[in-house]
């Protein structure tokens, strides 16, 4: 795992995971996940833990999931 000293910086980042598919934007930090909105009207939601968190590269959060693994295991709502 990666470490990050200020995780609500990411708060507002757009998020991908390892196969480059856009999960969404960073909307809430909490202990220990990340909540990630995707879509204006009716969003998805997305509860992602920080331990999937591989990397932030010039702004832009990157998972080391791949979008169907995210889909299956991480969406609520």
């Amino acid at each position: 795992m990666i470490s990050i000293d200020d995780w609500q910086a990411l708060v507002n980042k757009p998020v991908f995971t390892s196969d480059g598919k856009d999960v969404g934007v960073v909307t809430q930090i909490q202990p220990e996940k990340l909540v990630v909105s995707y879509g204006p009207i009716t969003p998805d939601k997305y509860l992602i833990p920080k331990s999937s968190v591989k990397g932030i590269e010039k702004g832009v959060v990157y998972l080391s999931e791949n979008g169907s693994f995210v889909e299956r295991n991480y969406k609520y709502e």
